[in-house]
């Protein structure tokens, strides 16, 4: 059997090569190939499109990339043709677009990591219908699609599993030692590390003695070195675990911080176009993880416009509320599942096939 396997980020590229690990593990004779990045590569996909650390997040940044999008769609929608099956990887403006071609053409689809219908983009959910089977990473989100006719299948999050790793923790040089992780795409660092630098300086103040540690990705931003704070690449599990605070951009980051039991505030910048149309049309309160799997703002959030001197205030009262935000973060462990839930979406996957 032959799979056509598809993730456009980052995120996308680890969940994806977690899922092929997993179905190899059952079915060893499976080929898989696809667009994706190292990490597939690595767990054995062909990739006949290989994504960069720039994927494209936002509707200003989609316009400036259309020409090349739509150019790497149809050697994409071509190559997909040729499997047996599909199983695409979140990234929903893309993949909801070759998700629809590919029922067109009588093709078997499966998706894992929905679009967020949720927040936004109700209207989207026709092609969601049609595909055999949907693989949903939260845990509202059964009873949400549920409501609009849509079975979806939710075994847990994946990130359950850093409950049972034992993770080393950066040293604590500060007092307070705080993190901060400004993301891995591309724009959100050139937009977001100034902004903590600028939150840095006014955390000094309260604090002499801080000491700060920065997670990048990306060494070519060009950070500039300080006696109080070191920048470590590709450290963030690391610099979260022992950190006593957190200051990141929205994504991943922030429910990786809850289940490690780090407090956290967190930051996220737009394109002022995307800004726009997100208020217009989003349906949600929150934008982290945590937050919106908890169902109440237990890490702070400052979108958009970013007031340094308050940042810096409210990092210094979660310090204060510690425990608290530690009693509301550990509520996330039920409701993120138990085992592992790769394990359970590959044999249904497989099972169905």
């Amino acid at each position: 059997m032959r799979i056509f396997i598809s993730a456009g980020e980052p995120s996308g590229d680890l969940r994806a090569s977690e899922l092929v690990r997993s179905i190899r593990r059952i079915a060893p004779s499976v080929q898989f190939y696809g667009m994706g990045g190292a990490l597939m590569e690595a767990s054995g996909v062909h990739l006949i499109r290989r994504i960069g650390d720039s994927s494209v997040v936002g509707i200003q940044e989609a316009l400036m990339h259309i020409p090349d999008l739509l150019r790497d769609f149809q050697d994409v929608y071509r190559s997909a043709l040729m499997a047996d099956a599909a199983i695409l990887v979140d990234y929903p403006g893309y993949h909801l677009l070759l998700a629809s071609r590919l029922l067109n053409a009588g093709k078997r689809v499966f998706y894992y990591v929905l679009p967020q219908l949720w927040a936004w983009g109700r209207f989207r959910i026709s092609v969601l219908r049609k595909m055999e089977g949907l693989y949903s990473i939260l845990p509202f989100e059964p009873e949400f699609f549920s409501r609009l006719g849509v079975k979806v299948r939710y075994f847990g999050h994946p990130l359950a599993s850093l409950y049972r790793k034992s993770i080393e923790g950066v040293e604590r040089r500060g007092n307070p030692t705080i993190g901060l992780l400004p993301g891995s795409r591309r724009h959100e660092m050139r937009r977001l590390i100034p902004r903590m630098m600028s939150i840095k300086g006014h955390l000094e103040k309260i604090y002499p003695d801080a000491f700060f540690y920065m997670s990048l990705l990306d060494s070519s931003f060009g950070v500039p070195a300080s006696g109080n704070m070191e920048v470590l690449k590709g450290k963030s599990l690391e610099i979260i675990k022992g950190s006593d605070i957190v200051i990141v951009a929205s994504g991943t980051a922030s429910l990786e911080a809850a289940i490690l039991g780090t407090p956290a505030v967190v930051l996220y910048v737009m394109s002022e176009i995307t800004w726009i149309f997100a208020r217009m049309f989003a349906r949600v309160r929150w934008a982290s993880l945590t937050n919106l799997i908890l169902g109440r703002e237990v890490f702070p959030e400052f979108i958009q416009h970013i007031p340094p001197e308050k940042v810096a205030r409210t990092v210094a009262r979660i310090l204060d509320e510690r425990e608290e935000v530690l009693r509301e973060i550990s509520r996330l462990r039920v409701l993120l599942g138990e085992g592992n839930p790769v394990d359970r979406v590959a044999e249904d996957l497989i099972s169905s096939l």
